[in-house]
């Protein structure tokens, strides 16, 4: 198994793309420390992972607290860890910037960008005394190419890819790979809620997909197996890196950068 004896981290581990990398990376292997705010839906992942004969505990971490983030990492040292972590909680805000409130903007930013940046301090602080290890960060297409109405999550991305940039060529030295997840839409409970505010959902899902090139959005299982590889000795020559799973959207062939059809996001 690929990940086999690894303590992996995952922030966001209870729902949507966190719950389904907790699961891979288990099903490969790794005892996962599934963190989320919400440690309810934490426990879920575990007792999904336990079911299927694999290893995990269940942490509930804010990842803008920063006690709450080193609580979580010092668990972590105690399991012999860790040997990787997946910094992906975060939130979306939508709207035009004429209309985000100060507030809103500022819960995203603090989430995205802050919540990585302790995330990936504490995982730096954990993993030099070990003499490394993988941190896999979640940017997005957005960081590319935005739509109308997206600014808030296109900088939030942005500067996650940025930040990605700079941890890999600070620690590289030390052992410490850091890589980015660029995805498209993908299947979950966020982008099925956004679908469904649109005035007609079903022409909104049609439309997105078909700005993808392979003319779908990901499985979050396809994000995860991403994940897996990253955290693994099979990207051990990988790091500062995006990583795409975007079935092609952020080539523009099909979306023009347009806003949907549909009534956009605003």
């Amino acid at each position: 198994m690929r990940v086999d004896e690894q303590v992996v981290v995952v922030t966001g581990a209870g729902g949507g793309n966190g719950r389904a990398i907790s699961r891979r990376l288990a099903a490969e292997g790794a005892h996962v420390v599934a963190a989320d705010i919400n440690l309810q839906a934490a426990e879920q992942t575990v007792e999904d992972i336990v079911e299927n004969g694999g290893v995990a505990t269940a942490v509930q971490v804010d990842v803008v607290d920063e006690n709450s983030v080193q609580e979580l990492f010092g668990i972590a040292v105690d399991l012999g860890g860790p040997h990787s972590v997946v910094a992906q909680a975060g939130v979306t805000v939508r709207g035009a910037i004429d209309q985000l409130e100060l507030s809103e903007w500022n819960k995203l930013i603090s989430v995205d960008v802050t919540g990585t940046f302790l995330t990936v301090r504490e995982a730096i602080r954990a993993m030099m005394p070990r003499g490394g290890g993988s941190i896999v960060t979640m940017s997005g297409a957005f960081a590319y190419w935005s739509l109308p109405g997206t600014a808030g999550y296109a900088a939030a991305k942005g500067a996650i890819l940025s930040f990605t940039r700079a941890v890999a060529a600070e620690y590289g030295d030390r052992g410490i790979r850091c890589n980015t997840i660029v995805p498209g839409y993908v299947a979950t409970e966020m982008v099925s809620s956004f679908v469904d505010s649109q005035p007609a959902p079903g022409a909104a899902a049609e439309e997105i997909s078909d700005w993808h090139a392979l003319g779908r959005i990901a499985e979050p299982d396809e994000v995860a197996k991403l994940a897996v590889f990253l955290c693994s000795d099979e990207s051990s020559f990988s790091t500062g890196s995006p990583f795409y799973v975007d079935g092609g959207l952020g080539l523009g062939i099909n979306s023009n950068q347009r806003p949907l059809h549909t009534g956009g996001v605003n």
